[in-house]
């Protein structure tokens, strides 16, 4: 019998962005520098922590690797100033703690679809109003975040399974979005398909040591497809998040 080497570990963190974005998973933080964020955003490294990641991939494009390195060392050499954002505040802070040397840019933001989904809800919104409705008031209202709410409780939501399962059931709707042969919701979703198969990719090529333990932190709606492609690829243990997060 072949002795196999057990499988190198991936734990995908999902988190909102701190500040809004065109997509879905946005909070407009106004300030994290007060005590108790800092305590709520420490209490989140420490629960990542205890995953003792050999390597953390961050939601940056893939081709911007350079000035991401470049960042994170004056991070190091304490001459950058940590922004409000995901990358920074749990990617650059965790990495530090850890003593890793650098942190792995994995995103794809490549052109394939014709619109971005903001103009896919608008057109929803003018060719297709019953599905629209049901997009903005079944789906959008379950997946809002609430505004100021703690960090730590706020990142447990972003990796609860059944949001991960909701957050993924919306994106299938936006798929059914068509007129006559327009496929206006598909055209959109099979880029976001490719996106995630790419940002899985990636996660491969750094990911190849039965000892590697790869922590890639990424907006949450991402949660649900990387863990499918990551577990039937038959090549990883996916860890989930959420067996470490929590009080």
């Amino acid at each position: 019998m072949v002795n196999e080497n057990p499988k190198p570990r991936v734990m995908i963190l999902g988190t909102f962005h701190m500040r809004q974005t065109p997509d879905l998973e946005g909070v407009d933080l106004h300030s994290i520098s007060n005590l108790e964020k800092q305590n709520e955003i420490k209490a989140v490294l420490m629960a990542i922590q205890k995953f003792n990641p050999t390597k953390i991939a961050v939601e940056v494009e893939k081709e911007n690797q350079d000035a991401l390195s470049k960042e994170y060392h004056q991070f190091l050499q304490g001459e950058l100033a940590l922004e409000v954002n995901e990358v920074h505040q749990f990617g650059f802070r965790a990495a530090a703690e850890l003593h890793h040397k650098n942190v792995y840019a994995i995103d794809w933001m490549g052109e394939g679809s014709n619109r971005d989904l903001g103009s896919v809800f608008e057109w929803a919104g003018n060719e297709n109003p019953e599905l629209y409705k049901q997009l903005n008031e079944y789906y959008r209202p379950k997946l809002e975040f609430p505004e100021e709410e703690n960090i730590f409780k706020l990142i447990q939501m972003c990796n609860d399974p059944g949001r991960n399962k909701l957050d993924h059931e919306m994106y299938l709707a936006i798929g059914r979005l068509q007129k006559g042969t327009e496929y206006i919701g598909l055209d959109w979703l099979s880029w976001w398909y490719q996106r995630n198969l790419t940002i899985y990719s990636n996660i491969a090529e750094i990911t190849k040591e039965s000892s590697d333990r790869t922590l890639l932190i990424i907006g949450s709606a991402h949660v649900h497809l990387l863990t499918q492609f990551l577990k039937e690829s038959g090549l990883y243990e996916v860890v989930a998040a959420n067996e470490y997060i929590y009080e």
